[in-house]
């Protein structure tokens, strides 16, 4: 008879516990609530612990609490470093949070990226972001100091040549001060908020409205947002590729 005893398997009571390597006890705990309708609160976890439950949900093909985390993460990627969330897009194949992280690379100064910060995103996302924040930088530096000229000038301007020189003046002085502050460089949209608060001198109101119109259009910004965008499609099609379907 004893022989005949079912042999203990893993799983079948608290002495033979279930051995998933690599998965923490709060992972699998994380899933078993997922799965069995209890609230679970992501925000509570940490973007590691979120990694490995996404490294389960992989492992085993559960696509909707895959799908429910990656939305979590998502909603809530401000709380995470950008370098983390390019970490997790590449190595479980998450599209949807890699271009949010990349812009957020792009506007974080160089000096504030640590050497974990670059094992984290890999050397051919670091060196990518080194060059757009160059290209950025430098296609800021143009914008500073060659301002948009008055091609027209309203019929109310009575001095077009004054107009015109106290224009380039005040951008220089305005424009150019905020986007190349060392201190405290302003991004396009906030520096014309400011500059709008500026004395025109010579210049009429309708030239500046005029002028006003087309930097809100942001026509000068574009080439830098497309080339940034440009550069980081090319990365997710290059390194996030698409989860294989669960097999039939």
């Amino acid at each position: 008879m004893e022989n005949s005893r079912q042999p203990e398997v893993d799983g079948m009571c608290d002495e033979k516990p279930i051995h998933l390597n690599g998965i923490s006890r709060e992972t699998f705990e994380l899933f078993l609530e997922f799965m069995f309708g209890r609230y679970v609160d992501i925000l509570c976890f940490h973007i590691d612990e979120l990694s490995k439950f996404l490294r389960f949900c992989n492992m085993y093909q559960c696509s909707h609490a895959r799908e429910f985390v990656i939305s979590r993460i998502s909603s809530t990627r401000y709380r995470f470093h950008p370098a983390k969330l390019i970490n997790l897009a590449i190595k479980y194949h998450v599209r949807s949070i890699f271009p949010y992280a990349f812009q957020q690379l792009a506007e974080t100064p160089i000096t504030e990226l640590t050497h974990a910060h670059r094992e984290l995103m890999g050397n051919e996302v670091f060196l990518n972001v080194i060059y757009v924040q160059a290209v950025l930088d430098s296609h800021h530096r143009i914008v500073a100091v060659e301002e948009p000229k008055i091609l027209m000038h309203s019929n109310e301007c009575q001095d077009p040549t004054g107009c015109n020189e106290d224009w380039h003046a005040i951008w220089w002085n305005g424009m150019g001060r905020f986007l190349l502050d060392g201190r405290n460089p302003q991004l396009y949209d906030d520096a014309v908020k400011r500059f709008k608060e500026l004395q025109f001198g010579h210049v009429s109101e309708g030239c500046k409205d005029l002028m006003f119109k087309i930097l809100h259009q942001g026509a000068a910004f574009k080439h830098a947002q497309q080339f940034l965008s440009e550069t980081c499609s090319f990365l997710v099609e290059k390194l996030v590729f698409e989860p294989e379907p669960p097999s039939s």
